[in-house]
C-alpha cells in the first residue's frame, strides 16, 4: 500500500496543505521557507505509521487526513471537550467510517502510572523533569528513551491500536526517516559510581556506527555462505551419482565465465580470496562439471543482494563524489577511505558534506529496506551544489533497486531545477519526434530558461520583464 495525498487543517493554526503524489511517481519534493512544517509533514507521516501516537498530542492541528491505496484514509482529529483534549484516529474507505479509537486515553493512563517506575516528576503541561540526566524533557522524550524499561503492560499500550483494521492498515506501510541531524546519534550509556548507577546521554559518530553494521552485514552473509558450502560438500557425492545434466563445452564456458564475473566482484569488495581454477572441459566429466558449478553458484549468490548494494554505493562515491579519496569495502572495518596516494583516512576526517553523503547514501541503500516509505529531511545539508544536482539521479538509481518511495523535505532549489529540466529534456525530445506544439501553465520560472516551448507570463510576474521575448515571438 502507498501514500497518494496528505491534507492537514490548521497546522500550528495557521497553514492548510494539500499535497499529492503524481501517478506512478515514486518521488516527491516539498518546498518552502522556514517556519512552513516541511520537516513537520514528514514527521507526522513518520510518527503515524511507527505508531508513535503521542507525538499528536503535542502537535496544533485540527485534523490530518492521508489518503492510501485502495481508498483507504487514515485521519486524525484533535479537539476540546470537556476539558480534555481528545486526539482519535479514524480509518475509512471510499469516504465512510470503518473504525475508530480515542489515543487520548491510552495516553492518560501511562502518564498516571509512569513515575512509578521512571525516574521522571511532573512539572507543568507536558514537561517532566528526567532526574537521571537532570534535563526537562517532554513525555515524547521520555518514551523514546525509556519505553522499553516500563512493564511490559504499560509499553505495549503506547503501541497498541484498539482496532486490528487500523492496525493492519498502518502496518501495511514502512517508513524510513533520515533525519537532518543525521552525522551525530545520541545514545544512552549507564555510568557506574560508588553511590549509585547513572544513565548517561552521549554522542556518537554516525559514519562509525555505520561501518560498524557493514561490517556485522558482511560478516552474516560470508557465515552463511559458510554454512551453504559445508552442506554442499557433505551432500556432493550423493548429488553428483544422482545428476543426469550433461553440459555442452559452449554451456560450461558460458557459465563458467559468469560465475567467474561474480567472483572478481566479490574480491573487489574484500568478500572472495580463492579463485575457482578453470578445469578443462571433456564429455566423461559433464556430469560432475554440471554439479561444481551449480554449487558454486548457490555459494556465491548468497551475496548477490549485498554486492548489488555495494557496487551502488562504492559507484556513486567514487565515480563522481569525492575528489582525492576513495571509498573501500573492508570485512573487518566495514568501510574506509584511502587517499590517491594510497593513506587511509579516519572516517571522522571527511569534510561534514562528504560525512553527509555518505550516511544518507547508507541508510537509502542499506537501512530502507523494500517497498518502505522513506523521509528525507533537507538531503541538500553542507553538499556544495554540483552535488545537489546529482541527488536526484543518484536517487533514481536507488529507487530502482530499492522499490522504494521518497519524500523529500528540501530548501534546495536546485533539486527542483533539476527536476525540471529533466522534464524539459525529456519535452523536447519527444516534440522533436512527434512534430507536435506544446503550451504549458506552470509557477516555475525555471522552465522559461529552455527554447522552443512558449511561455505565458502575468504582465505582473517578476520575471515577465527578463522574459519579454517570449511573449512577442
Amino acid at each position: 500500500m502507498k501514500i497518494n495525498s496528505v491534507r492537514i487543517e490548521n497546522l500550528f493554526e495557521i497553514f492548510d496543505y494539500d499535497i499529492s503524489f503524481t501517478s506512478n511517481e515514486n518521488v516527491l519534493i516539498i518546498t518552502g521557507p522556514n517556519g512552513f512544517g516541511k520537516t513537520m509533514i514528514l514527521n507526522i507521516i513518520f510518527n503515524l505509521f511507527n505508531r508513535k501516537l503521542q507525538f499528536f498530542k503535542s502537535l496544533v492541528f485540527d485534523k490530518i487526513d492521508i489518503l492510501l491505496d485502495d481508498d483507504y484514509s487514515v485521519i486524525i482529529t484533535k479537539d476540546m471537550s470537556d476539558d480534555k483534549q481528545s486526539v482519535k484516529i479514524i480509518l475509512q474507505k471510499d469516504g465512510a467510517e470503518i473504525d475508530m479509537f480515542n489515543y487520548s486515553d491510552i495516553l492518560e493512563n501511562v502518564e498516571r502510572k509512569i513515575e512509578r517506575y521512571l525516574p521522571v516528576q511532573r512539572i507543568g503541561p507536558n514537561k517532566w523533569i528526567n532526574h537521571s540526566v537532570g534535563e526537562i524533557q517532554t513525555m515524547d522524550d521520555i518514551l523514546n528513551i525509556y519505553a522499553d524499561q516500563l512493564p511490559e503492560d504499560l509499553s505495549k499500550s503506547l503501541f497498541r491500536i484498539e482496532s486490528e483494521e487500523i492496525s493492519r492498515v498502518l502496518d501495511s506501510i514502512k517508513v524510513h526517516m533520515i533525519k537532518e541531524q543525521r552525522l551525530f546519534r545520541k545514545v544512552l550509556k549507564l555510568e557506574r559510581t560508588y553511590r549509585a548507577d547513572k544513565d548517561k546521554t552521549i554522542i556518537i559518530e554516525t559514519i562509525q556506527t555505520y561501518a560498524e553494521e557493514l561490517k556485522e552485514l558482511i560478516a552474516l552473509n560470508l557465515q552463511e555462505s559458510f554454512k551453504i558450502s559445508q552442506e554442499l560438500d557433505s551432500s556432493y557425492p550423493n548429488r553428483l551419482v544422482r545428476e543426469k545434466d550433461i553440459l555442452t563445452n559452449e554451456e560450461y564456458t558460458a557459465r563458467f565465465t559468469t560465475l567467474e564475473n561474480k567472483q572478481q566482484k566479490l574480491a573487489k569488495n574484500g568478500l572472495y580470496e580463492r579463485e575457482q581454477q578453470f578445469l578443462t572441459y571433456n564429455t566423461e566429466d559433464s556430469k560432475a562439471l554440471s554439479v561444481y558449478l551449480n554449487d558454486l553458484d548457490k555459494k556465491l549468490s548468497i551475496f548477490d543482494s549485498l554486492v548489488e548494494k555495494l557496487d551502488l554505493f562504492t559507484g556513486i562515491l567514487n565515480e563522481r563524489r569525492f575528489t582525492f579519496k576513495k571509498i573501500q569495502i573492508d570485512r573487518e572495518k566495514g568501510f574506509y577511505f584511502k587517499t590517491d596516494k594510497g593513506k587511509e583516512l579516519e572516517l571522522n576526517q571527511l569534510s561534514s558534506g562528504e560525512q553527509h553523503e555518505v550516511v544518507i547514501l547508507y541508510e537509502l541503500i542499506f537501512k530502507a529496506t523494500q517497498n518502505t516509505l522513506v523521509l528525507i529531511d533537507e538531503p541538500e545539508i553542507s553538499l556544495h551544489i554540483t552535488w545537489q544536482k546529482e541527488f536526484l539521479n543518484d536517487l533514481l538509481r536507488i529507487i530502482k533497486i530499492q522499490n522504494i518511495q521518497v519524500i523529500i523535505a528540501t530548501h534546495a532549489h536546485q533539486l527542483h531545477i533539476t527536476w525540471q529540466k529533466e522534464f524539459l529534456n525529456d519535452l523536447l525530445r519527444i516534440i522533436k519526434i512527434q512534430n507536435i506544439q506544446v503550451i504549458i501553465a506552470t509557477h516555475a520560472h525555471q522552465l522559461l530558461m529552455i527554447d522552443g516551448i512558449w511561455c505565458i507570463i502575468s504582465k505582473k510576474h517578476p520575471f515577465n520583464e527578463s522574459k519579454r521575448h517570449y511573449l512577442s515571438r
